[in-house]
């Protein structure tokens, strides 16, 4: 429930169009001074503000239809979910170094930095508030489909978006519908969203401070010694009941960093070196935004939408203005386990009230180690080669111990911590298998059973406490090791500008193995830093997870990259039988070179319903994207109009060759999933089409004046 909905041209009204506001303001103060011939300071403030706004949008709810296939999906109304927001930051920064001599020549360094940033704004959709029903059609209360914790939603509002579905012919409270192409179907509306107050006001504190120590003990050897310190304070929205702020510090952040450099002949001209770091990260405020709030989800849940009794005698859908149907969320619409309804459990999920960041966790960092060489040779050329391998050690994540087959009856409580496959924050389901269809074991609870897939759980654990509940029963809690491996061997060959030219060069052969990509998912596009939909849920023992915890070639993984770039000026000799004119004319020239990326086969995730989140068959089952070479040229001419004044003539040529070869292809298998099951989902007429391409030929021309 987490992914933002992307902006959509294919409605047929103009009800999911918006207008932008946005713009950012920057502002910088530095000054560098030397306190005397070995002793010089820096000290910079920056003030960053930004806003974004969106307005204009009719206030309808967002329908996707998903019933034509000939047409595709397409966003019959609405527009969705929006987020304006206003941010600041404010930036200080001071450094200072001082050269002491001691058995060698030091070079000691030390710093601070200081962050605050302010990030305010309402996550909200459009389209009414709806009011969560207490039962479904056919009297069954709420808490038997969505679990327990469901009752302190009842009554409260909902903020939802929807997709139109076609539905079995058992379905008899679904009404029918005239599809384009299709004829009469029976149809229902599966959605969800959030139950809280959208408005957020979020804010952080960053410290961080450094010693440092360059030690040239001598012309063969410099070595470097440092020590990094780092504390982020994370501070949510003030609550809604006490107006008391959750917040969090990370603290304990130790980053130690060494290299040695040698150099066996002391002539300046060849070093072996050797680099270590960790490396913490920053958490953007995207996290107490959603973690660090009352911010509940529910759904997705199924209704009848709008309907009418027609001659016949059948329900028949009631249709706007737009041409579409009308969501109504009310008991007599709710289709969930009711008898001649549709759909499963409604999914309930909730921050852990107790321990919405477990106590000691800390933030995530990878380390970084780096061994090489470079070596200068005749005619101005420098040869280097060095070998990184570059690890994530500790994550922040949020997750939740529910499993898929679970989710529709224990509700989803998310905590925030340090994920790997040791942590035990919460007391684990005890389940039961049986055949589809007999008998449930004595030992389950009645709420708890899912007779689709034969499995059921008992209403407390190990520990005698209720199931799913916050508090470790000493067993791990099912979450895999997060994975993330960059290991490159990077070479380059460069020559210093001598004789009227200059070469930069660089070749890496790389892999990129892991789980987690990290802040940033590039499989499905979702932009929620430390609070993915990864850890969301835990393996379980039917494998509807595919193999997402499984390693594998990351969608980023390039094994090779070559890069060689080429500039030759003329001087006041010119060229040949040109003379002069040809003076101060700059040519260059650029090739660039890149092997494929991964090509995986992503489901819709069984119980968000989301495409693009579950990778079946490994990744990079598909093979890769082709292999891609541009040549780009580059041409610089001065003309002198006076001795104080010049035109340059600029002209930049890209992909000179009109390479257009494929960049990626659509990899969701499925759009979406209506079912529960996976690969029962809804097929992507889409899938392996192409959805990048490599930019064409094109060019930039400019001329600007110098005086």
């Amino acid at each position: 429930m987490r992914r933002s909905e992307p902006r959509t041209l294919t409605a047929d009204n103009t009800t999911a169009l918006s207008r932008l506001d946005l713009g950012t303001r920057n502002t910088a103060l530095y000054y560098n001074g030397t306190l005397s011939p070995t002793w010089t300071v820096s000290v910079s403030f920056s003030q960053g503000r930004n806003h974004y706004a969106e307005s204009g949008f009719a206030n309808f709810s967002a329908i996707t239809d998903r019933t034509q296939p000939a047409r595709g999906n397409f966003r019959a109304i609405g527009l969705g979910s929006f987020e304006p927001t206003d941010g600041k930051t404010y930036r200080l920064a001071i450094d200072t170094s001082k050269q002491v001599s001691l058995f060698g020549t030091h070079t000691l360094g030390m710093g601070y930095q200081y962050q605050r940033v302010l990030y305010s704004g309402r996550l909200d959709t459009s389209g009414p508030q709806y009011t969560i029903p207490a039962s479904n059609a056919t009297g069954v209360p709420l808490a038997d489909i969505a679990g327990p914790g469901i009752a302190s939603v009842v009554g409260q509002k909902l903020r939802a978006s929807f997709n139109l579905i076609t539905a079995a012919s058992s379905c008899t409270l679904c009404p029918f519908l005239n599809i384009p192409g299709v004829g009469d179907r029976r149809v229902f509306l599966q959605g969800g969203g959030t139950v809280y107050d959208p408005v957020f006001d979020t804010r952080s504190n960053y410290h961080a401070g450094y010693v440092q120590d360059t030690w040239r003990f001598n012309r063969h050897v410099t070595a470097m010694l440092g020590l990094r310190a780092e504390q982020e304070r994370l501070i949510g929205s003030p609550g809604a009941a006490t107006g008391k702020r959750l917040a969090y510090s990370f603290t304990g952040q130790w980053a130690p960093r060494l290299g040695v450099t040698v150099d066996p002949v002391g002539r300046g001209k060849t070093k072996a070196f050797y680099n270590f770091g960790r490396f913490f990260e920053y958490i953007p405020l995207d996290l107490p935004e959603r973690g660090f709030s009352n911010q509940v989800g529910f759904g997705p849940g199924s209704y009848a939408p709008d309907f009418f009794i027609d001659a016949t005698g059948n329900p028949r859908a009631r249709l706007n203005e737009f041409g579409t149907v009308i969501p109504v969320i009310d008991a007599a619409h709710l289709l969930n386990r009711a008898t001649g309804g549709t759909g499963s459990n409604i999914l309930f999920s909730i921050a852990d009230p107790n321990n919405y960041i477990l106590p000691g966790t800390k933030l995530g960092f990878a380390q970084e180690h780096a061994v090489g060489f470079e070596q200068q040779l005749p005619h101005n050329f420098v040869l280097s080669a060095r070998y990184l391998d570059r690890r994530l050690k500790r994550i922040v994540e949020d997750g939740a111990i529910v499993s898929p087959e679970a989710a529709p009856f224990l509700s989803q409580i998310y905590i925030i911590g340090n994920i790997n496959s040791h942590l035990d924050a919460a007391v684990n389901p005890i389940s039961f298998k049986f055949t589809p269809g007999g008998t449930v074991p004595a030992q389950c609870d009645s709420r708890f059973v899912n007779t689709t897939l034969g499995v059921c759980y008992s209403a407390l654990g190990r520990n005698g406490q209720p199931a799913g509940s916050s508090g470790a029963d000493g067993i791990p809690d099912g979450f895999p090791d997060p994975v993330h491996i960059y290991r490159a061997v990077e070479i380059e060959l460069n020559k210093r500008f001598s004789n009227n030219w200059q070469l930069l060069s660089n070749w890496r052969i790389a892999s990129l193995r892991g789980n987690f990509e990290g802040h940033f998912r590039n499989d499905n596009g979702q932009q929620d830093p430390a609070a993915s939909s990864l850890f969301d849920f835990t393996e379980g023992e039917f494998g509807l997870l595919g193999d997402q915890n499984a390693v594998g070639p990351l969608n980023t993984d390039r094994r090779h990259v070559v890069n060689i770039y080429g500039s030759y000026a003329f001087n006041e000799k010119g060229f040949k039988g040109f003379g002069g004119s040809l003076q101060g004319l700059n040519l260059g020239a650029g090739l660039h070179l890149e092997s494929g990326v991964p090509i995986s086969e992503f489901l819709a995730h069984p119980i968000y319903r989301n495409a693009g989140e579950i990778p079946v068959g490994g990744r990079g089952k598909l093979g890769r994207t082709p292999f891609f070479a541009q040549l780009d040229l580059h041409l610089n001419y001065p003309w002198r109009v006076s001795d104080r004044m010049k035109l340059n003539f600029i002209a930049n040529f890209f992909n000179v060759a009109n390479s257009q070869k494929l960049r990626l292809p659509d990899q969701f298998r499925e759009n979406f999933n209506p079912t529960g099951v996976l690969g029962m989902g809804q097929l992507n007429p889409d899938f392996l089409q192409p959805r990048l391409f490599h930019l064409p030929f094109n060019m930039r021309l400019g001329v600007n004046l110098v005086w």
